[in-house]
């Protein structure tokens, strides 16, 4: 939880800040439900495109700048696409719930936006679950299991492994986004819940350190009404 009493926090910033260094920055439930609706958006630049950060109402530009770590949440824009919506801090809800402003505005205020790019982070795991279930023919894959399973657990593997299973890859990582957005998880189901459709998968797109979690895979959506 982020306080005022936070050592990664200068004294001088806390003090800026002015909360109450004797209550938790994120108290309750009913706290969160305040904070985000009050929250304000901010818009930062960034090589060739922006970000937009959601902070606390009051909070000064200077802070949100240099202070990433109060942000709320965050989200990214470059050419026609947004990408990498995050909650800051996870105890406020999931993406749909706390970045849907940020989404909302990024349309209405940016025409050029035509599409949004989602992470699979766990899609891995997914897989690797599916095997050890036996289940991973339900996904029509009938190639070889054990390499599916060296690319699920990020073992070495060469271009042209990959390649023999780029389809079931693909396969699975359509299946794994859909019950994501169905369960209201992630990042695809934000840009679901903001009118975006699932048109495809980019393969090794991801290179965040977090790529091995799906293989460096993403989820394309498109606005149809853009």
């Amino acid at each position: 939880m982020i306080t005022t009493t936070s050592r990664n926090l200068s004294r001088s910033v806390a003090l800026s800040l002015r909360f109450n260094s004797k209550r938790s920055f994120f108290a309750s439930s009913t706290d969160h439900t305040q904070l985000l609706s009050n929250a304000e958006v901010h818009k930062l630049t960034t090589d060739g495109g922006y970000q937009l950060v959601l902070a606390a109402q009051g909070m000064d530009l200077d802070t949100i700048k240099k202070v990433p770590q109060l942000h709320l949440a965050r989200l990214f824009v470059l050419n026609d696409t947004m990408y990498g919506a995050k909650v800051v801090n996870r105890t406020l809800g999931s993406p749909t719930n706390v970045c849907t402003k940020l989404v909302q505005m990024a349309l209405d205020q940016d025409p050029s936006i035509v599409q949004a790019k989602s992470t699979l982070h766990g899609l891995s795991e997914w897989v690797l679950d599916l095997i050890t279930r036996n289940q991973i023919h339900d996904s029509s894959f009938t190639g070889d299991i054990q390499l599916l399973e060296n690319i699920a657990r990020d073992n070495t593997f060469t271009n042209e492994e990959y390649r023999k299973c780029k389809s079931a890859w693909e396969n699975l990582a359509i299946q794994f986004t859909k019950e994501q957005i169905e369960a209201g998880a992630g990042e695809a189901a934000l840009y679901a819940h903001n009118g975006a459709t699932l048109s495809s998968i980019e393969h090794h797109s991801d290179i965040s350190e977090f790529q091995n979690t799906c293989a460096g895979a993403m989820a394309l959506f498109s606005f149809s009404n853009k």
